[in-house]
């Protein structure tokens, strides 16, 4: 008799372990693009760019403001991922109510250094790059080579409201700035 309660116990034990592992893998779906967009808050801020649900495969992203725990965000790498999504009781003000946890990375797909991107340099009047010691800065994390239109980026700059860069990708955290519209 005792061993048969053990074994049904253990039994039980596995099953529910492999319920909990299963809940575990459930959660939601979503892509990250390879390189991240500015968007405003409070101030202009770095976000993810990311797809969830339908919009998974389409041309439409949206900026994401929250961290996702867990997850280290790489520039040249569309990511397709398992979050786990859950409800924060009284969150702090400007904040999300919804804290992401990355649950797995189903995929990280490297991107060709020649795949063209547009990124904001002005929004709203506010310009968007600094200089620094060694050139040019996008909110002071992402080094801007400005190649040979660097006259008409500062022209750009300083008489219109708002300025769209293309660029491509030459390293982890620089990009050369192919175009201006």
């Amino acid at each position: 008799m005792k061993k048969r309660f053990l074994y049904l116990l253990a039994l039980s034990l596995s099953y529910s372990c492999s319920m909990y592992n299963k809940s575990q893998i459930q959660g939601t779906r979503m892509k990250i693009n390879h390189f991240q967009s500015i968007a405003m808050g409070v101030v202009p801020v770095l976000t993810l760019l990311v797809q969830e649900g339908d919009a998974i495969g389409t041309k439409n992203w949206n900026n994401f403001y929250s961290p996702i725990e867990g997850f280290t965000f790489e520039p040249g790498f569309i990511y397709d991922i398992l979050v786990k999504v859950e409800k924060i009781e009284n969150p702090p003000e400007d904040t999300s109510a919804l804290k992401y946890t990355l649950i797995k990375i189903k995929s990280k797909e490297k991107v060709t250094a020649d795949i063209l991107f547009d990124m904001h340099l002005k929004i709203g009047g506010e310009n968007l790059l600094t200089t620094t010691p060694s050139g040019l800065a996008l909110l002071n994390q992402i080094n801007i080579d400005c190649n040979t239109i660097c006259d008409v980026l500062n022209t750009k700059l300083q008489q219109d409201f708002i300025v769209i860069g293309t660029f491509k990708r030459q390293g982890k955290n620089d990009l050369q700035l192919v175009k201006i519209k």
